[in-house]
């Protein structure tokens, strides 16, 4: 489990530290996310909940909350937490047109 935990972590760091608006990587990783919660819902959450510090019963009801994906959800967390931000402050740029990569940019 270890190897997958590292790969998130990896790509999302690539993702975020590319010169430019690197909207490409951050979308590849969200959908290789949810990509393995339809595949594996329960070791995906697992992977989640270790990377981002989040119950998983959170990150479910913050599923239904915004609508998004949890690949959003964790790309949304894991800027939160760099960024030293709330996460509903993060969802509030990203529901105001920013994209994630933006986001990233501007924190």
């Amino acid at each position: 489990m270890r190897m997958p935990v590292f790969i998130l972590i990896a790509t999302f760091l690539a993702a975020t530290s590319a010169c430019g608006d690197d909207t490409a990587a951050i979308k590849k990783l969200i959908v290789e996310i949810d990509a393995g919660i339809k595949t594996n819902k329960a070791r995906m959450l697992r992977i989640l909940v270790i990377n981002t510090d989040v119950a998983a019963a959170t990150l479910e009801q913050e599923k239904a909350r915004t609508g998004l994906s949890f690949g959003e959800l964790y790309v949304a967390h894991s800027l939160a937490l760099a960024c030293r931000k709330k996460f509903d402050q993060i969802v509030a740029l990203k529901s105001r047109g920013n994209s994630w990569a933006k986001i990233a940019e501007m924190h």
